[in-house]
């Protein structure tokens, strides 16, 4: 039972859980305040104001979500896995091939109805968010432009958390920032495949994409006049750790050393706790602690369950 249950949760990539969380509280947040004028709060706020039970299934159901389309990901790449990567829990033979997709549906499932039911999320953008997640698994090895998908589904999920408690608006800000993560996603796997297929381009334009949050930060500082002294720490330090991020895995990958691509990719995975930190710290400040909090535990994560 123990064996099965590392190896569930190798499939789940649950080192990247932390990134779904900070995901869901910058989603629901920056949409709950930026439509109430959140600017005229006090820094302390935070997850008091939210429903204990709604955010607590917020939580859950996208951790659940997220699992099952990792495991779905797994189970569509059985084949291809089998002959580059048969060390991975379906081609060692330590889970089936059956199990994994009725573990993967389960959980996709099980964290659907959870999101719907319990945290009260629009049943729209919970589908939306499903069919791009199964479209992801399909196609990321059939079509070149898989990218666009992996990047719509981090947009979908903040876009998701946004309407908890059966919210109808979603404000100016809280698309800005979610596209804002979506362009960073989609460079984490432009820089990746143009390291290993040796192409320029995509590995310059993504290294634009990688410190986009940091420097949308910055232009926030210089045209946001009205944050206070609080906010504009949280705002550099934030911006600050993202820019580190993304310079110490491009240092990483371009290293060539032996694993060095993988753990440059998933130091990356980890600078979206980053990100969402630096979003929040504009709106939200109570949340920028736990979400570079969820920076560590990501890393801490990742050095005993693969993220990639």
């Amino acid at each position: 039972m123990g064996n099965f249950l590392k190896q569930a949760l190798t499939l789940a990539r649950v080192s990247n859980l932390p990134t779904v969380w900070t995901n869901c509280l910058a989603g629901w947040g920056i949409n709950a305040v930026a439509l109430g004028h959140a600017l005229a709060m006090p820094p302390s706020i935070g997850l008091q104001n939210a429903e204990p039970f709604s955010l607590l299934a917020l939580l859950l159901g996208a951790s659940l979500v997220y699992a099952g389309g990792c495991t779905l990901n797994d189970a569509f790449d059985e084949g291809f896995d089998r002959k580059y990567n048969p060390e991975r829990p379906i081609p060692s033979r330590k889970v089936t091939s059956a199990t994994a997709w009725i573990l993967g549906m389960s959980e996709l499932a099980a964290g659907s109805a959870l999101l719907f039911l319990g945290a009260g999320c629009s049943a729209l953008w919970i589908t939306l968010l499903v069919c791009a997640i199964l479209a992801y698994d399909f196609l990321h090895k059939r079509w070149a432009g898989s990218f666009l998908i992996m990047g719509s589904c981090r947009v979908l999920l903040w876009l998701t958390a946004a309407t908890v408690g059966e919210a109808e608006d979603l404000a100016p800000q809280t698309l800005a920032w979610a596209l804002c993560l979506g362009a960073y996603v989609v460079g984490i796997t432009l820089f990746a495949r143009g390291e290993s297929k040796k192409r320029e381009a995509p590995r310059n334009f993504s290294i634009i994409l990688l410190f986009f949050p940091p420097l949308l930060a910055l232009a926030g500082l210089t045209y946001w006049h009205q944050l206070d002294p609080t906010r504009q720490a949280l705002v550099n330090l934030s911006g600050l750790l993202a820019a580190w991020i993304a310079y110490r895995s491009i240092l990483h990958i371009k290293s060539k050393e032996n694993g060095s691509l993988g753990k440059g990719v998933s130091l990356l995975l980890s600078g979206i706790c980053a990100t969402d930190a630096v979003a929040v710290a504009f709106y939200l400040p109570g949340l920028t602690g736990p979400c570079l909090l969820c920076v560590c535990l990501a890393q801490s994560l990742q050095k005993k369950f693969a993220a990639t």
